[in-house]
């Protein structure tokens, strides 16, 4: 039997046939069964000898059985993407799966189909060459990441309840990029924490309910939260980009308690810098009608630092609320999550393959701006890192979650051979 080259034109094509599948979050369980049954069909050594279980209707928890009574490790995943939006604004279809130019096109290309297909190609071809893993490895696959479901948390559970206790986690995240004006070149930024979130919505009905919902929009605006260096992450990350620092930036860092706040202005030049450094709350979507006999609803999103509560957050926005008609509704409270170590055998075996296949590039511990499903693994391990394999330049990184999503080819094979090594860690 031949089987198809998965550090070449297989894994470009298996990429591709991926994208095909519009597994868009939320879409009924079928879109995401037919993934399923493509997987298989693509990586038949990998679905062959493991166990698989589909989880909450779209989500897959696969165990690929080890040779010794070791550590297992845990590599996740999600199969959901967001939606397409105007399908006129992309230059191919984005379920197309078209490859041209060098790269892949496609919804879910770089978030995070491309991760997931480049760890996949790298199990098959080690299975291929006769592989066996030393210990259990477990791929943990949702299928609800985007809209902060609650599939990885209950492949969590069923780890839990099986005793497993990994020696990492690795889920998506950092890449090597450039997101900080007080960088001059890419590190690879390795997400050791994630903020924390909080989703509501501020509703009123009645005659005036137009007035009273704007009078509130304008007091929660008004809270604004102090922007800074939250210990202990940046200030593990800073010394860490020490050598791709702006030479400003470097000088800033000799003297930290008198330019601290000269640092923290160069590092809010960017929209990454801007997150990583404060609390932020925004009005993200607005709906309703009181005209239209619709209740107008404002809805708000808020990502949290680590050291601030989002309990306090909350408590803040329910004292510029009171005594008024204003009804809040929470639809998602989630507190800053713990800070995985920069040290130690995991930590090593993730900086190795870092250091084999983007050589040069300095690593640097960071706080995640965004959320992922890593999180929801926190209960099963302390070492729960966020990194993609792929190099993202600032105009790639725009390309996610809008019109374009690409991952180039390159990109995706040096993933396959990334993944390859961390399989074997």
């Amino acid at each position: 039997m031949t089987h198809p080259d998965y550090r070449g034109d297989g894994a470009v094509r298996a990429l591709s046939l991926a994208i095909m599948q519009p597994t868009v979050s939320g879409n009924e369980a079928g879109s995401f069964q037919r993934l399923h049954e493509l997987l298989r069909r693509l990586f038949p050594l990998v679905f062959g000898f493991s166990e698989c279980e589909t989880v909450d209707g779209g989500a897959l928890l696969v165990r690929l059985p080890g040779r010794q009574r070791v550590k297992p490790l845990v590599f996740c995943a999600h199969l959901d993407v967001v939606s397409a939006g105007d399908p006129a604004r992309w230059s191919s279809p984005p379920f197309a799966g078209e490859v041209r130019d060098g790269y892949i096109y496609g919804r879910g290309a770089a978030d995070m189909k491309g991760h997931l297909i480049a760890l996949l190609c790298a199990a098959e071809g080690l299975m291929q060459d006769g592989w066996k893993p030393a210990g259990d490895i477990w791929f943990a696959f949702s299928c609800d990441e985007e809209t902060r479901g609650g599939s990885m948390a209950s492949m969590a559970r069923i780890l839990q309840s099986r005793g497993v206790q990994p020696a990492f986690v690795l889920d998506e995240g950092g890449s090597v990029s450039r997101p900080y004006a007080v960088a001059r070149q890419d590190a690879a930024y390795v997400g050791v924490c994630e903020k924390g979130r909080l989703l509501f919505s501020l509703s009123c009905e009645g005659e005036n309910a137009m007035e009273t919902l704007a009078r509130s929009a304008v007091r929660v605006a008004r809270i604004r939260p102090r922007y800074r260096l939250c210990a202990p992450v940046l200030e593990r990350m800073l010394p860490a980009m020490k050598p791709v620092l702006t030479p400003g930036a470097r000088f800033f860092m000799r003297y930290p308690r008198l330019f601290r706040r000269a640092l923290l202005l160069r590092m809010r030049r960017t929209p990454m810098g801007r997150a990583v450094t404060q609390t932020q709350l925004s009005l993200w979507k607005q709906n309703g009608d009181a005209l239209m006999c619709d209740v107008p609803t404002l809805h708000y999103s808020a990502s949290v630092l680590p050291g601030d509560e989002t309990r306090s957050l909350l408590r803040r926005v329910e004292r510029v609320t009171a005594r008024t008609p204003i009804r809040l509704s929470v639809a998602l409270l989630e507190e800053p999550g713990s800070v995985s170590p920069s040290a130690g055998p995991s930590w090593d075996a993730l900086s190795t393959a870092i250091q084999v296949h983007f050589p040069g590039t300095p690593i640097v511990p960071c706080l995640l701006a965004g959320g992922t499903d890593a999180r929801r693994m926190e209960c099963v391990c302390p070492n729960v890192y966020r990194f993609s394999p792929f190099i993202l330049p600032p105009g790639e990184l725009a390309r996610t979650h809008s019109y374009n999503e690409r991952l180039s080819v390159e990109n995706l094979l040096r993933g396959v051979s990334f993944f390859r090594q961390m399989l074997q860690a």
